[in-house]
């Protein structure tokens, strides 16, 4: 059995470590207001998109792009907040 010492953090998972860097953990409120805003930027182009249909024609499905890239965005500023609050 494998025991680790008081002093060794564990390792985070490799999404987490993808998706969250380290240097953000220095100003967290200033990195979790910068994801929000470009989470809510995101939003606007999606909708805006989807708003457009009519003009785009078959490249509507662009539309999903900046909507899938916002719910990353607010899903690292969740697990960010969580992980700060443990």
């Amino acid at each position: 059995m494998h025991v680790l010492a008081d002093n060794v953090r564990p390792s985070q998972p490799v999404l987490m470590r993808f998706l969250v860097r380290s240097w953000e953990y220095r100003n967290p409120r200033v990195w979790v207001r910068v994801r929000v805003a470009c989470g809510i930027f995101n939003v606007v182009l999606g909708v805006g998109l989807l708003a457009s249909a009519h003009w785009l024609g078959p490249l509507t499905w662009l539309a999903a792009l900046p909507l899938a890239g916002a719910a990353l965005i607010f899903w690292t500023v969740y697990r960010l907040q969580t992980s700060l609050r443990s």
